[in-house]
């Protein structure tokens, strides 16, 4: 087992408007390689490459955040990087289905979906989808997907467990990984990074503050019962994981 962080672009976002503290930021979009004796998963796919020169995907909601995308930083040639094709990617699991987190989905026409039934459903909201919550065109593309509804062993073997962890969004899941060193935990939105955590603070936008703070105080138990938390876009923290990945 090897856990490969993979970055796919960067936000430049509003702290103000994501924890109520004043500035901007600069963040990763990663999306995480799991290599599994039964095959190779993605947790999230990152931006999508028209964004590197056209913001005409995002409107409404996220029509002022700010994306970098630079030729080679696209989700085929970072898995190029890595020594891989996007043939070789069996499975992808989406954390949820905002920009940042599907738009290279595109890129994967061989794999097969995995996500929460209630996020698949809010992804498809007729109200949403006009606000710009979520955009179809990034992840509605005609793959074979598998719904589920809780937790969920992904290879039947406790190594690849999605876990639920909603408020961000309806249906919003993390993902334990066990790992030679010790069980992981990629927390998605539903921590951006660390003082998010430590200070409980949500962002303005959730779907339901309460249930991300709930979801928030387990991802906490877990961390103080030895679990490692890797954070959705906490530059810090990815920045100090080793290019190779974790065992």
């Amino acid at each position: 087992m090897r856990l490969i962080p993979l970055e796919v672009g960067r936000l430049d976002a509003d702290l103000e408007e994501l924890i109520g503290t004043p500035g901007r930021r600069l963040l990763p979009v990663p999306s995480w390689l799991i290599e599994h004796p039964k095959g190779v998963v993605l947790f999230d796919t990152g931006l999508h490459q028209e964004l590197r020169t056209s913001r005409a995907r995002l409107h409404g909601a996220f029509s002022s955040s700010g994306v970098e995308l630079p030729i080679g930083e696209d989700l085929t040639a970072r898995l190029a990087g890595r020594g891989f094709a996007p043939s070789d990617v069996a499975i992808v699991i989406f954390s949820h289905l905002h920009f940042d987190h599907c738009g290279g989905t595109a890129e994967l026409p061989e794999a097969r979906l995995l996500l929460q039934r209630a996020e698949w459903e809010a992804g498809h909201h007729p109200r949403l989808v006009e606000a710009g919550v979520y955009n179809p065109d990034d992840f509605d593309l005609g793959h074979d997907r598998q719904l589920i509804d809780g937790a969920h062993d992904v290879f039947g073997d406790g190594r690849v467990v999605c876990v639920p962890t909603p408020g961000h969004t309806k249906g919003h899941q993390s993902l334990r990984v066990e790992l030679e060193s010790g069980p992981v935990v990629l927390t998605g939105d539903c921590v951006y990074f660390a003082s998010m955590l430590d200070d409980m603070r949500i962002p303005t936008f959730a779907y339901n503050a309460d249930m991300q703070r709930e979801s928030m105080r387990m991802l906490a138990a877990q961390r103080d019962d030895g679990c490692r938390l890797l954070f959705g876009h906490d530059i810090e923290q990815f920045r100090e994981l080793p290019a190779d990945g974790l065992r």
